[in-house]
């Protein structure tokens, strides 16, 4: 369902699951801009971590918002549930969140497990699921053209070819790619490939997929270098945090699919992982716990805070740090 399809008839709570961060961040933002002009004017972004109030969000759910009759909260669940008492309350919230107030509770994925609990099911009998496919790797080329398009940038399918294979479907990555080629080719209707090799090529020496791949192989002295290197070229802090997270996300889901058997290509496919990422996936699952993995998505939400100022920064800087840190214990093995 697209987001702009949703603001039109909004169910009160709302369960979105992709795996892909990009088309989750795509559609979050058309809903938003689709709820105010719909007259949700009291729209926020909450992040479920250690410590979330999740009575507050009942409580609040039965009052009228200081600001406006009609309320959107975007709850964010980085590890895919809400845990025991979040689970109380979103069945709560299914049995008695009115027209005015709108829930939407966003998870990586969902698996047979998630699909089976409680608070999934009330969701689906009271609300409404939506689930964003990932692009597939025969439609990436298609999905790439038609995404620079939307830019204004004109690729050919030998371009959009080439920038899928570099970027290894990553989503982000490619997004990135197109937004330099829009900001370096601004005003051409068509470019030559050769063009648009170079431009790649000219980016290629460090970039935030280069740094998940170092991280995933455990070489924390490639990735801090990596790191430092990306800090100096002026990239963004949130950037790097999604794409991180991005790969987490996915290690938790593998981690849960891999309990009492061994991951096959189905497992694989779901989350788009191509088959020459396998082997740095493989290699992060032996290396990082379930628990491990908590705690660097937890860091991620802290990232997220200080980049939205939901967090004051306690220094100049904090976030880089917070990265910093955060790449490390990623790499560790202990």
């Amino acid at each position: 369902m697209q987001a702009s399809q949703f603001a039109q008839q909004p169910k009160p709570v709302n369960l979105l699951a992709s795996s892909e961060p990009l088309l989750l961040r795509d559609w979050l933002d058309e809903a938003r801009q689709a709820l105010g002009e719909a007259g949700f004017e009291d729209i926020q972004n909450l992040q479920f971590e250690s410590g979330f109030d999740w009575h507050e969000l009942l409580q609040e759910s039965g009052m009228m918002s200081l600001f406006s009759a009609q309320k959107c909260r975007i709850v964010n669940l980085p590890g895919g549930k809400p845990g025991t008492d979040g689970s109380k309350v979103i069945q709560q919230l299914c049995e008695s969140a009115d027209a005015d107030s709108v829930y939407i509770f966003v998870v990586p994925a969902l698996d047979r497990q998630a699909r089976n609990s409680a608070w999934c099911k009330a969701i689906a009998a009271h609300g409404r699921i939506i689930e964003l496919k990932a692009v597939s790797e025969a439609s990436l080329a298609d999905w790439l053209i038609e995404r620079a398009r939307r830019k204004g940038v004109g690729i050919d399918l030998q371009a959009a070819q080439f920038l899928a294979e570099r970027t290894e479907g990553n989503l982000l990555a490619a997004d990135q790619e197109l937004e330099k080629l829009a900001i370096r080719f601004a005003g051409r209707d068509s470019l030559e490939f050769e063009l648009i090799e170079d431009s790649i090529a000219q980016s290629a020496r460090y970039s935030h997929y280069l740094l998940v791949d170092a991280c995933l192989g455990g070489d924390a002295r490639r990735a801090l270098r990596i790191l430092r290197s990306l800090e100096a070229e002026g990239y963004v802090t949130v950037q790097l945090r999604w794409a991180l997270q991005h790969s987490l996300q996915q290690l938790d889901e593998l981690k849960q699919a891999q309990r009492g058997t061994r991951l096959g290509d189905r497992d694989w496919r779901k989350m788009g992982i191509w088959r020459e990422k396998q082997r740095l996936y493989q290699a992060a699952l032996s290396r990082l716990d379930s628990a491990r993995i908590e705690r660097l998505l937890q860091s991620c939400a802290t990232l997220d805070r200080l980049g939205k100022g939901q967090q004051d920064s306690e220094y100049p800087g904090q976030d880089w740090r917070e990265l910093e840190t955060l790449v490390s214990v990623f790499c560790s093995d202990e």
